[in-house]
């Protein structure tokens, strides 16, 4: 859905429109980190609640959420002249409403993913996209600009607002009780440093951009890194919630913990390393079909962050399972890291404009994917030849893809001016040499295949019961 959405809003809103509304987003992201001081999470990771946790957690999220509307209401201004796009001031405005939503329902959301009730986020999550979606189309047909994303945003968020408290009622209470609300913090403030850490790097760049090269720029910039980050945000805001509880429960259980580790290390190679050759390939193709024409500029720093695909989900992958384990502030020093190598980086490589920026980032993301994998080795103790190991059968397949995609799109090219038939066929192409080869090495059942294919046979088991 979130495909279709890029895709169908990028031929409706201009690129100078997507650059105000990610000025004032950024800033929403990034504020977003400390939008409970971390007592959400540490809700899910902590062994056993008590129903003053729940209700401290509440009245924490309600006053922070107020707290940061209020503040961007006051600030905005100041935050449109540091981006140099004083047309954001009422965007940032708007969207600092959010805060106040997500403060009433954020401890129903994290009650949710810690008893596992994974159907209903996904229901909520999937209709109040959905709907504000359209809303967004809706308003974009009706020539409202960047107000159209505004309002799409608000409406989305509203809606899960509601369904969050309709489908998990929170304790309601203003009161905090300082021992929970303490005991919460332990694990809290090493989360929230790793957040709001985190939440910089990833939007650092943009404001580098933006301040520099200004809006049109942070608009080809920004749609290139949202193809990319895809893959991470989907393994965060999907299977990151799964994992973080179910990885909680193993915490004190390291030989399965390790082997958790291995085998979701393993996934996300054999899916992502040969989704980035693909990519690279067919990269002018994939910006025409899914933003439109006149993004061409968006190409070359879409190819260059391309290659990060499998580093940014192995690097929440790491932080997951470190953090699941209690080694939070670790983590935590690791992202301040992350910020510091992306924020410098962009700074300095901005004279070679948002291709260079795309290039320090990239650098930025293998040091820190490399820097939390270590830290899930040490806490699950699992072993570097183990890792390496899990990465080769993706490596394997990276190159099949290469060997199929690149010459096809060569041949393609000069025959054909058609990028949506140029992508269908390198990615079909692509995909029928990936499951050939993933089905013979299905059917060999040695090492991490065989776990593979019992899982399969099990879900087709449960598929056939329904």
């Amino acid at each position: 859905m979130r495909v279709a959405a890029i895709a169908v809003l990028g031929r409706m809103v201009t690129s100078e429109a997507f650059g105000v509304v990610a000025a004032a987003v950024s800033v929403n992201v990034i504020l977003y980190s400390i939008r409970d001081v971390g007592v959400g999470q540490a809700l899910i990771q902590r062994k056993q609640l008590e129903p003053a946790h729940l209700t401290t957690a509440f009245a924490v999220s309600l006053y922070l959420g107020i707290a940061l509307a209020l503040v961007l209401l006051v600030t905005a201004p100041l935050i449109a002249r540091l981006y140099h796009i004083p047309e954001s001031v009422d965007v940032i405005r708007a969207l600092g409403s959010l805060f106040a939503l997500r403060g009433v329902s954020a401890t129903s959301r994290m009650v949710c993913q810690r008893e596992l009730r994974f159907r209903a986020i996904a229901i909520i999550d999937a209709i109040s996209f959905a709907v504000g979606t359209l809303a967004s189309i809706g308003f974009a047909i009706a020539n409202f600009g960047p107000w159209a994303l505004v309002i799409g945003y608000v409406v989305e968020e509203a809606l899960s607002t509601a369904m969050y408290l309709w489908t998990s009622p929170p304790r309601w209470a203003l009161a905090i009780h300082r021992a929970r609300f303490r005991e919460l913090m332990t694990f809290g403030a090493g989360q929230t440093v790793a957040q709001i850490a985190g939440i910089l790097a990833t939007y650092g760049d943009n404001f580098v951009v933006g301040n520099v090269l200004h809006a049109q720029a942070l608009g080809f910039y920004t749609r290139a890194y949202e193809w990319i980050k895809f893959p991470s945000t989907v393994f965060a805001s999907v299977v990151g919630n799964v994992l973080f509880p179910a990885f909680s429960r193993l915490q004190d259980q390291k030989a399965q913990l390790a082997m958790s580790l291995r085998r979701v290390t393993f996934v996300n190679a054999l899916v992502l390393l040969p989704a980035s050759a693909a990519l690279i390939v067919v990269a002018p193709e994939a910006i025409r079909v899914l933003v439109g024409p006149g993004w061409d500029a968006a190409v070359l720093p879409f190819r260059i962050l391309a290659v990060t695909m499998l580093f940014r989900t192995n690097q929440k992958l790491g932080a997951l399972v470190a953090q699941a384990a209690g080694a939070v502030n670790a983590v935590a020093v690791a992202f301040v890291a992350y910020m510091v190598l992306v924020i410098g980086g962009a700074v300095i490589s901005i004279n070679w404009g948002i291709a260079g920026v795309a290039f320090t980032t990239s650098i930025a993301i293998v040091v820190v994917c490399s820097w939390c994998m270590y830290l899930a080795m040490q806490v699950s103790e699992l072993p570097l030849a183990a890792v390496l190991g899990a990465h080769l059968p993706g490596a394997g397949l990276a190159l099949l893809v290469t060997g199929v995609a690149w010459p096809l799109a060569m041949f393609l090219r000069p025959v054909t001016a058609s990028a949506p038939l140029i992508f269908a066929l390198v990615a079909l192409a692509s995909m029928v040499a990936c499951v050939a080869a993933l089905a013979w090495l299905i059917h060999r059942g040695r090492g991490d295949f065989g776990w593979l294919a019992d899982e399969l046979r099990n879900l087709r088991r449960r598929k056939s019961k329904r």
